[in-house]
């Protein structure tokens, strides 16, 4: 029985906006939730992983629980949930009565606050299951939302609650058993100016302690920053400024505010009062914009020393400022390894969430508080720009390519040896923005290689080329990039680590080419008549524009090639820095749609030409046309200006022009640089190109949507082959033109390409696959090409050669067509094995696969949302596996690419990507996405700043705040786990913020009647004291209910008391208009 499984590794869906982010210092992961109801974990080390949420509403509040495997969310309906973080299972969730508005945490406790809508203040313990019976009500008159909730970053019972209203409050849990009026140890507040002031009102949009908790920062909506002292108590702030005026606090300085106050910088944000991670600095972190919902502006603003001694308005001074792209929804603090002082002490970057489509942006603080972008996990820069198209580049990378590789696509600058890391595939992919980058995947992470991109709209402005891409292919083993465009041109790159490496034989310069471009474009040729597409037809044998396919070569590894080296280039052979690296087998095509004539219609269709063609015609024609076709390959050069704008390089290295050596040019850290270098142009006649197919040695073939072929030899920058399939040779009044003209009826297409090497004798042959069924082999670019196989009328799509028996070198050509996988022995027109779906699917991508388990086959994807796993050399089914539901809705969509390691990447629309992976071991886990470790309970976070709470004013010592919150808040509780529900990180066994010292005595009452309860005589009946507590329960929860309903009443009552008012004011000024008194 056959142990093959699919396996999912990752999915990234653009289209859903981030709505939240949180970070933990301590495991260094970064949380992410999402509008659809998802949140994915991002560490530094191991691929992302999904929650299982169960959820639909958005993510509005996320935060880790330091210390603990625990995190918690709360979503836009109000549903608090809470995951461990070791199994990323749900664990339990309370229903907040009222609608969130903003969340914290009490520091090395489980215990977090809610602020509401309302006003209400509620706690919950996220480790223990408990929903405290104590609730702070609104302490602000009228009530109003709670604006932002923060715990004392030293004090352990001191809470600062901001009102939207303008109300600051600072209470003290040590004094709420005696009454609300002692628990208020402050109030503070700020009338604004009537110059300040704006029709809707000033409304605070957010507070926060300063780092060493003596001080208040709070951020209007009218542009205003307010510092208190939280000791005082005074009504007004002891500073008051805007961003660009340093003290408002006069009337001359008030008026000049006014007058000078940009839109901008009108309405304030999130204020965040930080230290700095390097450097002994504290420093505000505030957003800015004309309103609330267009805040697209973060200035930083420096306060005088780490502890944020500011007395007056000079010790408050703007550093910087950084513009967004776009609106900005919220930012979080990433901070270097301290998770204290509520997030803010060590920051070193921003995670940021912009634009319509929300997305997540990471900036970096610089030591000298200036922002600069950074790096972000390589999903979430998948999501910035979405790929439009990719094309996958499979096999094994050298030690050297595999080093080179991951230093662009991870933050590591050097590699060691040792590393078990290892690029698993590699992909060029073209985003929204018409950008070329190369992506990988390194331990089922998705990576970006750093610096490896081409502007394409730039190189076309720069040769003056008018279209748009339709197919890519790489080849790896040489290096060699081609790009086809429907505009007929074909661009031939190099991935090298020089981009001043001189690689054609002769150079045109750039304003020549856009000047041959105006010509060239003039000079379209008649197009072939499309036949109508009209009309359902579900088995037509139509091929779509091959922008959506991609074909690779079969690899035999050459003699020159040697592990960990490389090959020093010589005039006479494109080796490049990365020649001869790859070792793989030819690619499957894409996903193809339908858009050629039918079956039925084949009376339109030009008929194949005939296959005894006289090879004396043949040669004469080729040597003519490729004497005439020569001059139009361009070589291509650029200048360091141009060469920066087109790789995107803000700064690009002092390169060794000299040719490449063993030791390879570096950045200043040490680690490889890749560039993609545009070195070769082939212009011919305009007409699209459908295909390209970059070879080793190369060679480059490239198929026309009239049937026409040519090969490049990118080497010597010539033209070795020039045919059409559709027509017969000319000896002697062959032309371009000719070739590149329109035929009768409907053309032969070429549809599937590849490189091959053929025979004992390894001789490098061009396969080629065609829209009725033919085989083509090219095995002597001077000799007409030989039919070698048949498809049954139906467009081929796969071609390779398999050599199924390594002793007897027995190669087999595969050939597959939507309809049908296909084995012939080469040479004869009698297939060895066929493979047929049912008849109410199509296959749509199907590739050659050697598994680590020994495995050797063919896998392909059928429409009916299956991977076919099929055996050589019977093509008998070895397995049958369901690929995943979600994937069903991005087949049709797009294109599916499978490598011959069984790497399945699909990509939907909108850049929807999922990836998935064969696999023959048996101890795999099943869905490996859900299984990456997040947690790691090693890691322990540092030691706490020294605090003051209740329990230290007991024993005289500062202790563990866990027992200070513990004793208030837990005294009475409801049980969230009564019905249902786990506690996070049960596995763990030890709480690791557990002190050492000897137990503190606790405080709780709750406590002492469990002691009791310990006491009571085995005898009784221990099912009528659950009952009782039970019973307890449920009715300090109905009176905790009775208490919220009128909390909402008392709401709903002053906003009908407020209409009337208005009412009542808006017809007195009716009756004095009416009367002349007005």
């Amino acid at each position: 029985m056959s142990t093959l499984r699919i396996i999912e590794d990752l999915q990234v869906d653009p289209v859903a906006n981030a709505t939240a982010t949180a970070f933990d210092p301590i495991q260094q992961a970064l949380a992410v939730g999402y509008s659809n109801g998802t949140i994915r974990l991002f560490t530094q080390h191991t691929a992302s992983t999904r929650l299982r949420t169960n959820g639909t509403s958005a993510i509005t509040h996320i935060r880790f629980i330091t210390g603990y495997a625990a995190l918690v969310c709360i979503d836009h309906v109000g549903l608090l949930r809470v995951f461990d973080l070791e199994t990323l299972e749900f664990c339990f969730d309370y229903q907040v009565p009222i609608a969130p508005t903003c969340i914290s945490s009490f520091a090395g406790t489980s215990w977090v606050l809610v602020g509401t809508e309302g006003g209400r203040v509620y706690f919950v313990d996220c480790v223990n299951g408990y929903k405290s019976d104590y609730s702070i009500g609104c302490l602000a008159k009228p009530v109003a939302p709670v604006a932002a909730v923060a715990t004392h970053p030293l004090e352990t019972e001191k809470i600062l609650i901001a009102y939207a209203n303008g109300a600051v409050v600072v209470c003290d849990l040590g004094k709420a058993s005696v009454s609300e009026r002692a628990m208020t140890v402050g109030k503070y507040s700020y009338e604004s100016p009537l110059e300040l002031a704006s029709s809707s009102g000033v409304w605070i949009l957010d507070a926060g302690w300063s780092p060493a908790g003596d001080k208040i920062a709070v951020s209007y909506s009218n542009g205003v920053i307010a510092v208190f002292a939280s000791n005082g108590g005074t009504l007004n702030p002891m500073i008051a400024r805007t961003i660009q005026c340093p003290d408002i606090q006069t009337p001359e300085n008030i008026q000049q505010a006014a007058t000078n106050m940009a839109p901008k910088l009108s309405c304030l944000g999130t204020i965040r009062w930080c230290t700095h991670g390097e450097t002994d600095r504290s420093f505000l972190v505030v957003t800015s914009g004309s309103t609330t919902k267009l805040q697209n502006y973060i200035h930083i603003l420096s306060t005088n020393g780490k502890n944020a001694d500011v007395k007056c308005s000079q010790d408050i001074v703007l550093e910087s400022s950084f513009e967004l792209p776009a609106s900005l929804l919220s930012i979080s603090t990433v901070t270097s390894s301290s998770p204290w002082r509520n997030g803010n002490d060590g920051v070193v970057e921003l995670a940021a969430l912009v634009g319509q489509r929300t997305l997540v942006r990471k900036l970096h603080i610089l030591p000298d508080l200036r922002i600069c972008s950074s790096s972000l996990p390589g999903e979430l820069e998948w999501c910035i720009v979405p790929v439009a198209q990719q094309f996958a580049v499979e096999g094994t990378l050298s030690t050297v390519l595999n080093k080179a590789l991951l230093c662009s696509a991870t933050a590591d600058s050097a590699v060691p040896a040792s590393s078990n890391k290892a690029v698993l595939q590699l992909y060029c992919c073209v985003d929204d923005a018409n950008t070329l980058s190369l992506w990988c995947t390194v331990d089922q992470r998705l990576c970006r290689c750093d610096g490896v991109s081409l502007n394409l709209d730039t190189l076309f402005r720069m040769v003056g080329a008018e279209g748009q891409i339709t197919s890519i292919h790489f080849c790896a083993l040489s290096g060699l990039l081609a790009m086809g465009m429907d505009s007929g041109e074909t661009f031939l790159c190099l991935l090298t680590t020089d981009p001043w490496e001189s690689l054609a034989q002769q150079y045109t310069s750039t304003n020549q080419l856009r000047k041959l471009a105006l010509q060239y474009y003039n000079m379209r040729p008649q197009q072939p008549q499309r036949p109508s597409t009209q009309g359902n037809r579900p088995h037509s044998t139509q091929v779509d524009s091959p922008s959506q396919q991609h074909l690779g070569l079969q690899r035999h590894r050459s003699a020159s090639l040697h592990d960990g080296g490389f090959i020093k280039r010589k005039s006479k052979r494109l080796s490049s820095s990365f020649g001869m690296l790859f070792r793989r087998g030819s690619s499957a095509s894409g996903h193809i749609r339908e858009n050629s004539k039918r079956q039925d219609d084949a009376g339109n269709a030009a008929l194949p030409r005939d296959t005894d063609i006289d090879s004396m015609a043949w040669k004469q024609q080729l040597d003519k046309l490729t004497l005439e076709m020569t001059p139009m390959v361009y070589g291509l050069q650029f200048d360091p200006q141009q060469q920066q704008l087109l790789s995107g390089h803000t700064q690009l290295e002092d390169a060794d022009t000299s040719c490449l050596s063993m030791d390879m040019s570096k950045q200043k850290d040490g680690s490889l640089q890749l560039f993609v270098l545009p070195f070769m142009l082939a212009r011919f006649v305009c007409c699209s190109v459908v295909k390209v197919v970059a070879g080793e040695h190369g060679l480059v073939a490239i198929a026309y949507s009239n049937g026409t072929l040519v090969v490049v030899d990118a080497i010597n920058q010539k033209v070795v082959l020039a045919d059409n399939i559709n027509m017969p040779p000319k000896a002697d009044s062959a032309s371009v033109s000719d070739i590149f003209g329109t035929i009768d009826g409907i053309p032969v297409a070429i549809t599937a390409m590849a490189f091959a090497f053929v025979g004992s004798s390894q001789q490098m042959s061009l396969l080629v696959g065609t829209s009725c069924g033919h085989v083509y082999q090219y095995s002597d670019f001077t000799k007409p090409p030989r039919l070698v196989g048949t498809a049954p009328a139906s467009p081929i799509i796969y071609l390779t050669l398999e050599t199924v028996d390594e002793l007897d070198k027995n190669q087999l050509l595969v050939v597959g067509t939507m309809e049908s996988v296909t084995l012939y022995h080469l040479y004869s027109p009698e297939p060895v094995a066929t493979f047929q779906p049912s008849s109410d699917v199509q296959l749509l991508s199907m590739r050659a696969v050697h598994l680590k388990s020994g495995w050797h086959g063919i896998a392909a994807i059928v429409g009916n949302n299956q991977l076919v796993m099929l055996c050589l050399p019977g093509l008998t089914v070895d397995s049958s596996l369901k690929l995943p539901s979600n994937v069903e809705r991005l087949l049709h969509a797009s294109d599916a690419c499978i490598n011959d390691s069984g790497q399945i990447q699909i990509l939907g629309s909108g850049g929807r990507l999922m990836k998935l992976h064969v696999t023959g071991a048996a101890t795999e886990p099943a869905d490996s996405s859900m299984q990456h470790r997040c947690y790691d309970d090693s890691l322990k976070p540092p030691p706490q700043p020294v605090r003051k709470g209740i329990t230290s004013w007991l024993l005289g010592k500062a202790t563990d705040p866990a027992a200070d919150i513990d004793a208030f808040l837990g005294s009475h509780h409801r049980d969230l786990l009564a019905r249902g529900g786990t506690r996070p990180g049960t596995r763990l066994h030890t709480n690791v913020l557990q002190p050492e010292t000897e137990e503190l005595p606790s405080l709780s009452k709750r406590s002492r009647q469990d002691s009791k309860l310990g006491e009571i005589d085995k005898s009784l009946d221990m099912g009528e004291i659950a009952e009782t507590k039970e019973l307890l329960e449920r009715r300090g929860q109905q009176l905790e209910d009775v208490s919220q309903a009128m909390d909402q009443l008392s709401l709903q009552s002053e906003g009908f008391l407020k209409k009337i008012r208005a009412y009542n004011a808006e017809q007195e000024k009716k009756s004095k208009r009416r009367f002349g008194l007005f």
